[in-house]
């Protein structure tokens, strides 16, 4: 329940629906955490291959995701390759290299989402019986530390738009923005260049 929380919930319902949108039949899910993601879109006929470094989550490739082709068999891709908050957990300067190895392997979509370190600020409102509540995320105008477990966050120096930017050198930017109701989720959904593809085939 402490990492399920009421938001990441609200995260999933967020990725499965931009992840079904393009009506994918085959879906490559790095680092799977508790399954949720993984067993809702089994449940709605998607087969799913998940890869992890922790081989007790059960996961079909025991790997991190520097290690992505040396872990899957040679020419295999998926319809749709799912890294969310998974980038963070390796060091930026592996940024690039990540994203080529997300890029060979999607045929064409990708999904990314990172954590994004800010200060939300949220005014709630009650009269009778109603109730309104307003909310904002602002980027903390300092540099912060990133939570142990994480190399770095998004924030300052490194922006969203600085990652946007790294990203499309790769992939093309369909959409990006923060999960709405849990804005310490920012996410991004890409294609695969038709160059890149034309040249693996």
């Amino acid at each position: 329940e402490r990492y399920d929380d009421a938001e990441r919930w609200m995260s999933y319902w967020h990725q499965l629906r931009a992840v079904l949108a393009v009506r994918p039949r085959t879906v490559l899910e790095i680092g799977p955490g508790s399954g949720v993601f993984r067993r809702y879109l089994e449940h709605a006929g998607v087969t799913v291959k998940t890869l992890d470094i922790d081989a007790s989550r059960g996961v079909d490739y025991v790997a991190d995701i520097t290690q992505l082709d040396r872990a899957l068999p040679a020419g295999l891709t998926f319809d749709a390759v799912c890294a969310f908050q998974v980038l963070e957990h390796l060091p930026f300067a592996e940024l690039p290299r990540c994203l080529g190895n997300l890029a060979r392997r999607a045929s064409p979509h990708v999904f990314v989402s990172l954590p994004y370190r800010g200060l939300r600020v949220r005014l709630s409102f009650w009269w009778g019986d109603h109730h309104l509540t307003l909310g904002h995320k602002f980027m903390l105008p300092w540099r912060h530390k990133p939570i142990p477990e994480h190399h770095w966050e998004l924030g300052y120096p490194i922006t969203a738009r600085k990652v946007t930017r790294i990203l499309s050198e790769q992939l093309d930017v369909v959409s990006r923005g923060f999960i709405r109701e849990n804005p310490y989720h920012y996410m991004w959904q890409l294609r695969r260049r038709e160059q890149l593809s034309a040249a693996g085939s």
